[in-house]
């Protein structure tokens, strides 16, 4: 089949019947399969998400796709005579494709279109949830086969996850604890690392432990099981924000999008929820309010999930780590679309926080907050999830695939100890040009721009990054690193009038730096040279008479 002009039959069914398009194009048929990567219930709702895998390689709407209602009978005969054809069922999740159709595959980035210079652009995304079947290269019979597997959902009872059933245990546990001789002889009560084990315990039973409202299941059972979808349908997303396209929320009036699957980022923002109310609770038992009442009142429990109703609540709209809040950050994860700082989300009213402050005196930070990388995209990667060497807590779903990386932990730091002794054993101390760890100096051996960055800036900003390093370890004061890091930040932003002026006000401002501090002298010389070349190398004229410009 010739798949940029071939005919593709397409056959859509859901609860209300059989829908049939003779020859669309193999562009349309693909983009259809790439719906179903959004796990809508029926056509219905997968016409709502066609913003979001739209390219100009196909229809603007999709209404104006030319699917017609048929019936069963019909709609495989249609199917029979096709050169290729391609069927999508909501109602048994599974997508059938056969005839000449080209192969797929259940994870897939396609490029729908090229510019004159060949590249690549507009990516389309296809990622089956792991509940969906695909099935190439079968016959038209194929459609009256029942499904291979059971249609094994992950269903998330969001009420007792983050409602009063979550709040309700953790205050009976932490109660049940604080009653206990393990509590009264340690230090736990005025000591937050004396309460950790603690904290470990409530959190991992109220993970583990079966319950009747989940039907026998976990807490922790309902946690997993689409993490990698999610996370493979959020990154295209990405991918098409960065060639230019929206940035499209996923819809979420669907019907189930309450119980649907956890994505990467909630499940590890449910990890700090639970800390954060479990390290709440301490605190009330430990205070004047929660010490009298548990002494008096039979309805400590009570008077503790209210308290954590609040702790929750507050949770929910507070910063985190200095961004956004939770519930904007649990949207947009269960919304499947990416947080980019001050990108504006089609459907979401919000927008990520810029995470990079400016006073952290990295001015590599402080390019980065300037938009010199383009737009900073922020994610958790859950790596803390994992400091407890505890299964419960693990962002992996199953016992085998955590043994498995806490022996490649094991490997790991076996690995970096071994390193570590030789380079002590070789006498390296940082500076060595033959030190795989050597300073960023000994690092730089191409005086050559890297791309994107003309003026040299980035390279610079490494230097006065370890430069901030040291004076940070010779207990500088703060205004010698503010000084130097408003130097360098005016001479990178400085316009062509103003280049000459801020480069001199750094390379004073780096002399001033070694004159106080010897140790800093021969990386401030480097520098200012390296500034000093910047300079000639913008002052020369371009004499290349096939350069225009």
């Amino acid at each position: 089949m010739d798949q940029e002009n071939g005919a593709v039959a397409v056959v859509v069914i859901d609860s209300s019947g059989w829908q049939v398009a003779n020859n669309l194009n193999v562009d349309t048929a693909t983009t259809l399969i790439a719906l179903a990567s959004e796990d809508p219930g029926d056509w219905a709702e997968a016409m709502g998400v066609w913003p979001r895998y739209r390219t100009p390689a196909v229809c603007e709407f999709v209404s104006c796709v030319p699917l017609e209602q048929t019936d069963s009978g019909d709609a495989m005969n249609r199917l029979l005579s096709a050169e290729a054809f391609v069927v999508v069922d909501f109602c048994d999740k599974r997508v059938l494709i056969g005839g000449d159709f080209m192969p797929v595959g259940r994870d897939a980035a396609f490029a729908m279109s090229k510019d004159e210079s060949g590249k690549q652009h507009c990516p389309l995304s296809v990622h089956l949830p792991p509940w969906w079947e695909l099935r190439e290269g079968v016959s038209p019979d194929a459609v009256n086969d029942p499904r291979q597997t059971p249609i094994n959902k992950p269903y998330v009872d969001r009420e007792v996850l983050f409602g009063d059933a979550l709040l309700a245990d953790i205050a009976a546990r932490v109660l049940q604890t604080v009653q206990t001789d393990a509590w009264k002889e340690s230090e736990a009560s005025g000591e937050q690392q004396a309460r950790y084990p603690f904290t470990i315990s409530v959190h991992r039973d109220w993970l583990m432990t079966p319950r009747e409202d989940l039907d026998g299941r976990t807490p922790r059972e309902l946690l997993h099981g689409a993490q990698d979808w999610s996370d493979q349908v959020t990154w295209g997303q990405r991918m098409r924000f960065e060639d230019g396209g929206p940035m499209v929320a996923a819809p979420d009036d669907w019907d189930g999008f309450e119980t649907a699957p956890m994505g990467s980022q909630e499940m590890i923002l449910y990890f700090d929820l639970c800390r954060e109310l479990i390290g709440a609770a301490w605190f009330w038992c430990e205070s004047e309010q929660g010490t009298s009442t548990r002494a008096n009142r039979d309805d400590a429990a009570n008077e503790l999930v209210g308290f954590l109703r609040g702790v929750r609540d507050e949770w929910h709209e507070s910063p985190f780590e200095g961004g956004s809040p939770p519930r904007f950050m649990i949207e947009c994860g269960r919304r499947r679309v990416p947080r980019g700082a001050g990108v504006t989300i089609e459907g979401i009213d919000a927008v990520q926080t810029e995470q990079h402050i400016a006073d952290c005196d990295c001015p590599i930070c402080e390019m980065m907050a300037d938009g010199l990388f383009g737009v900073g995209f922020t994610s958790l990667d859950g790596h803390h999830l994992d400091l407890d060497d505890e299964f419960a807590f693990s962002i992996h779903e199953t016992r085998e695939a955590w043994e498995e990386q806490q022996r490649e932990y094991a490997e790991f730091n076996a690995e970096m100890d071994r390193k570590h002794a030789e380079r002590e054993a070789a006498g390296y101390f940082g500076d060595e040009q033959d030190d795989p760890l050597a300073s960023a100096w000994s690092g730089i051996q191409d005086d050559r721009p890297l791309p994107g960055d003309a003026g040299g800036h980035l390279k610079m900003a490494f230097m006065v990054a370890e430069i901030v390093s040291d004076l940070e370890r010779l207990d500088a004061s703060r205004e010698e690193i503010q000084s130097l890091n408003a130097c360098f930040a005016n001479y990178r932003r400085a316009d062509e009038e103003h280049l000459d002026e801020e480069a001199s006000r750094l390379k004073a401002n780096l002399q001033t730096l070694a004159e106080h501090h010897q140790e800093l002298l021969s990386k401030s010389a480097d520098l200012q040279s390296r500034i000093d070349e910047a300079q000639r190398t913008l002052a020369t004229p371009n004499d290349d008479p096939d350069v225009p410009f």
